[in-house]
C-alpha cells in the first residue's frame, strides 16, 4: 500500500468512541504485529498540562542524543506507507481469526500506525499523551517505561496509579499528596514525587530543580510554562534515561533551554 492508500484505509474505519474492548483489542493487535512497542522506550504522560511536561522531557532526551517520537508528530508518507500496510494487514487477518476482538477504530488505527511507524523508524523514545485520563484509550494498549502525572483531579490520580504497571516509575507533578496518599500506598510503585522527591523553584524565566543529590540551579523556563510541569518533564526524561540513555548536567540544561524556545 502507498500513503494514499493507507489514508484511504483509515477513513474507511468506523469513527466510533473507545469502549471496554479497545485496550484489549490494541494489546492483540500489538501482539500479532510482533509488539512493535518494545523497540523502544515508552514514556505515558497524562492529565491536563501534558503537552508541556512532554516538551521539557523529549528536549532533554533530544539533547542527549535520544531519537524522540510523540504518538502525534506526523508521518511522512514512505513511514505511513510502511506501518500503514502492516496495520492493514494484520486487521484484515485479525478480523478474519479473532472476530470477538471487533472491529478497530479510526482512533485505534492511529495509535498502531504510531506505535509501528516509529518502531521502523527506530526511535529511541516514544512518548504518549492521555490529558484526559481516559483510561479506555487505545495508548493504554502498550506497557510504558515510566508513567507521569499532570494536573489531575485527585480521583484521576489514584486511577492512574491503580492502572499503573508493576516497578515502573511513577512521576507526579506538584500537588498536595493527602488525598492520593491511600492510592500510593495501596500500590508499591517507584513513585517519584514532586514536593517530596524533586523541588522545584521558579524564578522568572527560569527554574530550579533538585532531585534527591542533584541539582539544577538555573534551568531555562517558556514564557507562560509552569515550572512545576516543566520540572516534571525534566524528571520524566531523567526517568526514562534510567533505562539506558546516558546522560549530563550540560544536556538536562540544553534541553530545557530548547524545551523552553518552543
Amino acid at each position: 500500500m502507498d500513503a494514499a492508500l493507507v489514508r484511504e484505509f483509515l477513513v474507511t474505519l468506523a469513527d466510533r468512541p473507545d469502549d471496554a474492548g479497545t485496550v484489549p483489542r490494541i494489546r492483540a493487535y500489538l501482539e500479532a504485529l510482533g509488539r512493535p512497542d518494545v523497540r523502544y522506550l515508552l514514556g505515558m504522560v497524562r492529565g491536563s498540562g501534558a503537552p508541556v511536561v512532554v516538551r521539557y522531557a523529549r528536549g532533554v532526551l533530544e539533547a542527549a542524543g535520544a531519537s524522540v517520537a510523540a504518538a502525534e508528530d506526523p508521518l511522512d508518507d514512505p513511514l505511513l506507507a510502511v506501518a500503514g500496510t502492516s496495520v492493514a494487514t494484520i486487521a484484515y487477518q485479525l478480523g478474519a481469526l479473532r472476530p470477538e476482538l471487533g472491529e478497530i477504530s479510526r482512533r485505534d488505527g492511529v495509535a498502531l500506525l504510531a506505535f509501528v511507524a516509529h518502531a521502523e523508524a527506530s526511535r529511541r523514545v516514544l512518548l504518549l499523551v492521555d490529558e484526559a485520563v481516559e483510561p479506555l484509550a487505545p495508548v493504554h494498549g502498550a506497557i510504558p517505561d515510566v508513567v507521569a502525572i499532570a494536573l489531575a483531579s485527585d480521583a484521576a490520580v489514584a486511577a492512574a496509579i491503580a492502572d499503573a504497571p508493576d516497578r515502573r516509575p511513577f512521576v507526579i507533578a506538584p500537588r498536595e499528596l493527602a488525598a492520593i496518599d491511600p492510592a500510593m500506598r495501596a500500590r508499591a510503585l517507584p513513585y517519584v514525587v514532586g514536593g517530596r522527591d524533586f523541588v522545584v523553584e521558579s524564578s522568572g524565566a527560569s527554574f530550579a530543580l533538585a532531585v534527591g543529590d542533584e541539582r539544577y540551579p538555573e534551568l531555562a523556563l517558556g514564557a507562560g510554562d509552569d515550572a512545576g510541569l516543566a520540572a516534571t518533564g525534566v524528571v520524566t526524561a531523567l526517568a526514562i534515561a534510567s533505562f539506558g540513555v546516558r546522560m549530563r548536567e550540560e544536556w538536562v540544561e540544553l534541553g530545557a533551554r530548547a524545551a523552553a524556545r518552543q
